[in-house]
């Protein structure tokens, strides 16, 4: 994939908006942000209200014996009557019997980022070193709270519990804006918040990856999993020559629904049209120049103890993408939960990567006509865009040619209608040729499963974890053999 090299850093940094059009525009989005928070926000109450009069939002029930594997979802945590709601990571960690560690790391471009490590306060420093470590990367507007809100059904407590030594990764920003050298209200900083998709792909992930690696001595490689975003910066990162340093410490890369191509979901959700014919003027007078929709990660921050917050995410989450919590399990306390570690600090600029389509070769610009995904052709050899190299992610030519070899095992969900999984698969089957499916490519695509299920559903474990404990008992074994 042709990547042109940019400067980065303070040298390549300059400022747009004199002090008057700044404050002049944080005042001017602030307001545009609540009225467009607090339009969605009505919408989604409507939405359920019209959904319970009509019955629509009775949750179907899952599949689990269908395609869990025989897996028994537990009980998320030990004592559900004492747990309480509240931000604190760690809390969670420790009603599971473990602990959490955390570090922070600087990226190449001054940003500090909160590395979380999970770790048993039982054993021995050298008992941990013996773990193979295990690196998981959150989506947008999410955190490493994803992979281990759940409790005992979650991907991060199985990983440790099977002998991994797991470590999560956080995105620049996470709920608390920190630079090493930015001083002052880093919140309303126009410097602060220019970055977009390539520095999380080229600044943040190699960072923390470095970090990992750097305290685990006794081992080489690493596996390591994204989740939508996390997926994105990762196929960004391990197509880019440039960081061949950090493919080699990397045994097996695992995404969980990618965000690499936009599905049709962009079709049927109006604010999502809407968001995707605005202009640039229009953005920046909406959503300005600094964090996206700062005021609803403030209201993370006063009411996500509150049973409000859970009931109000639900119904967002439900009105914006359709999402069924049919796979999450019965207990809705751990949904409030899993909501907390939500709607962590983006900049614009990296929205408009999403939803906008004046960003060159972004996420948008890769949507295929509304009639392809319904007749299956926005997956086949012959889809439309013939001519995409200007793309991100082209579909008609490799990304990897023979930057990388490392073994991809690919995770989508059956119903996941916001990001294009068969077209991704189709891609790497058709035009990655140091890919063979079936020896270092595998993907499996799991029924019912929305977009946020391959982390959330009660479940997972067993539709996820152990195919890939599955895959490293084979590695394993072909290691053993050579």
């Amino acid at each position: 994939m042709p990547i042109k090299k940019e400067k980065t850093g303070p040298s390549a940094w300059s400022t747009k908006y004199n002090w008057f059009q700044k404050y002049a525009l944080i005042f001017i989005s602030s307001f545009c942000s609540v009225l467009y928070s607090t339009i969605l926000c009505t919408g989604a109450i409507a939405h359920n209200c019209y959904q319970a009069i009509t019955g629509e939002n009775k949750l179907k029930p899952p599949d689990i014996e269908v395609r869990g594997h025989g897996y028994v979802p537990r009980q998320a945590f030990e004592d559900m009557k004492t747990l309480k709601a509240t931000d604190d990571l760690q809390y969670y960690v420790q009603a599971l019997g473990l602990d959490l560690e955390q570090y922070d790391v600087t990226t190449s471009d001054g940003y500090i980022l909160m590395l979380h490590h999970i770790i048993d306060p039982k054993e021995t420093q050298e008992q941990r070193d013996l773990r193979k470590p295990v690196f998981l990367q959150h989506g947008l507007l999410s955190c490493s709270g994803t992979f281990i809100a759940s409790g005992r059904n979650s991907l991060a407590y199985y990983f440790h519990e099977q002998g991994n030594d797991v470590w999560m990764g956080n995105n620049r920003s996470w709920f608390k804006a920190r630079h090493s050298t930015m001083k002052g209200n880093l919140y309303n900083s126009e410097l602060y918040w220019k970055w977009g998709m390539k520095e999380l792909a080229y600044s943040d992930l190699p960072a923390m990856i470095e970090t990992v690696m750097s305290m685990k001595p006794k081992h080489e490689k690493l596996t390591l999993f994204g989740h939508s975003q996390g997926g994105l910066q990762s196929f960004l990162m391990l197509s880019h020559p440039q960081f061949s340093f950090i493919h080699e410490k990397i045994d097996l890369f695992v995404p969980l629904a990618p965000a690499i191509y936009p599905g049709q979901l962009f079709y049927t959700r109006s604010f999502i049209e809407i968001l995707v014919k605005f202009p640039k003027s229009a953005w920046t007078f909406v959503f300005g120049f600094c964090a996206m929709l700062r005021n609803l990660c403030l209201v993370r921050d006063y009411i996500a103890q509150t049973w409000l917050f859970g009931k109000l995410s639900y119904y967002m989450f439900k009105f914006l993408f359709g999402w069924s919590a049919r796979n999450w399990g019965d207990d809705q306390f751990v949904w409030h939960i899993l909501f907390i570690f939500n709607m962590s600090y983006v900049s614009v600029e990296l929205m408009q990567y999403y939803l906008a389509k004046f960003a060159p070769g972004g996420f948008v610009e890769m949507l295929q006509p509304k009639e392809t995904y319904f007749n299956g052709e926005h997956y086949s050899e012959n889809t439309y865009k013939s001519n995409d190299s200007d793309m991100t992610f082209p579909f008609h030519s490799s990304w990897f040619k023979e930057t990388c070899k490392v073994p991809i095992l690919i995770f989508v969900g059956g119903d996941d209608y916001l990001v294009d999984g068969k077209r991704l698969i189709s891609h790497m089957q058709h035009y990655e040729p140091e890919y063979i499916e079936g020896e270092n490519l595998k993907h499996f695509e799991i029924p019912t499963y929305n977009h946020l299920d391959v982390c959330w559903a009660e479940d997972v474990i067993g539709t996820i974890g152990y195919a890939v404990s599955k895959e490293w008992e084979r590695m394993e074994a072909n290691r053993q053999e050579d």
